[in-house]
């Protein structure tokens, strides 16, 4: 049996993959880090509501076989880029350094269609940085999605980032 963790399951797409992974019996844990609760409990998941900024902080409780990573802001929830940037590139790259450290060997994080380091347009930039930093991570087996628009119901509320 397995353990997945997921970072992102309150979003839209880490709430889809959540209930995808409840359902699958190749895991008999799902760990949740969240800023966050789900709302629900289930008897595979163990959640863990901390400071996403501060994940480093988990290495301890941050084992498991698959790390699917579906951290993301947007411009309505987060408008100062420094944040922006804390979110949607210092997380994933934190958990890809805690998957190397805890020999986890299977990472997936969600990009975006675009993503270039060199790109003017912030959000394809910061992107294309986030993919550059977890591949030079070196995890056995890293996959980046790169979808084009992520669409489903949002609860768009113009608020920062807390923990």
């Amino acid at each position: 049996m397995k353990t997945a963790i997921i970072l992102g399951a309150t979003g839209v797409t880490g709430g889809v993959l959540l209930q995808k992974l409840l359902t699958d019996s190749r895991y008999d844990i799902i760990k949740i880090f969240s800023r966050n609760s789900v709302g629900f409990s289930h008897p595979k998941i163990q959640e863990y509501l901390i400071d996403m900024l501060q994940l480093e902080n988990y290495k301890a409780n941050f084992m498991g076989d698959h790390v699917f990573c579906c951290i993301g802001t947007t411009n309505t929830k987060t408008p100062d880029k420094d944040l922006y940037r804390k979110i949607d590139y210092g997380i994933p790259v934190t958990a890809a350094k805690l998957c190397k450290e805890n020999n986890i060997s299977t990472f997936i994080v969600i990009s975006a269609l675009g993503a270039n380091t060199k790109s003017t347009i912030f959000y394809n930039r910061i992107k294309g940085e986030m993919e550059e930093s977890v591949l030079a991570i070196g995890i056995l087996k890293t996959h980046i999605m790169q979808p084009s628009l992520i669409e489903g119901k949002r609860e768009e509320k113009i608020s920062f980032y807390l923990s």
